[in-house]
């Protein structure tokens, strides 16, 4: 089982990589926790609430003519972009000249791919009580990093994969909240079977601020 590719192909494409400038504050640091007492809630956005990007990103990858949609898989309150054959989400507009917007592969990236939207975007509407909840990635006490699945989600068993991680590892929908630190079911892939996996202890859970500029 491998991970969705997204936009990751567009980005590793880049040959060159230009830092992303503007005002704002760094980009967040990595957290590195193996044993943590409890599950720590990290929030990450390439531009700041006035749209100016944030330093600390690099665009790795340009597209002009992006079509963009309110609403992303990923976080929710962002867009979700189609430039070529790649789609993009979660993505942010950036103030600039035109309507332009930075995507970012997976929550603990460094990398953004910058995109010319082909069109005003529209507004990103506020969200309700049954918005996005779930986590855009997740790290697990043996350090592995796992993302939310986007698009179709297949199942083990009757139970949907939400995730997905390196070494054909997947997590299953419903973490468990109750203690300090979260816990997952999941799943591993053995010679192409799924098999039940242990329990993974959830020692970061990355979400993406919401895009506030339009």
């Amino acid at each position: 089982m491998s991970i969705p590719s997204q936009f990751r192909a567009a980005l590793g494409a880049a040959a060159a990589a230009a830092v992303v400038a503007g005002c704002g504050s760094a980009a967040p640091a990595t957290v590195s926790v193996q044993d943590a007492p409890h599950t720590q809630k990290v929030y990450v956005r390439p531009v700041t609430s006035t749209g100016a990007a944030v330093r600390g990103y690099r665009v790795t990858s340009h597209a002009a003519g992006a079509q963009c949609s309110a609403g992303s898989e990923a976080i929710g309150r962002a867009y979700r972009c189609f430039a070529g054959n790649g789609v993009y989400d979660p993505c942010w507009a950036q103030k600039a000249p035109a309507p332009t917007v930075l995507c970012v592969p997976d929550p603990w990236a460094r990398t953004a791919a910058q995109l010319r939207v082909a069109a005003p975007l529209t507004a990103i509407p506020r969200a309700d009580a049954g918005g996005v909840a779930d986590p855009w990635g997740v790290q697990l006490s043996g350090g592995q990093r796992c993302v939310l699945a986007q698009g179709a989600h297949n199942a083990f068993r009757g139970q949907v994969i939400d995730y997905y991680c390196p070494s054909g590892l997947s997590l299953l929908r419903g973490f468990d909240h109750k203690a300090a630190t979260w816990t997952a079911r999941s799943v591993v892939d053995k010679s192409g079977k799924l098999a039940n996996g242990p329990l993974e202890k959830i020692t970061i859970a990355w979400y993406g601020r919401p895009a506030q500029f339009r």
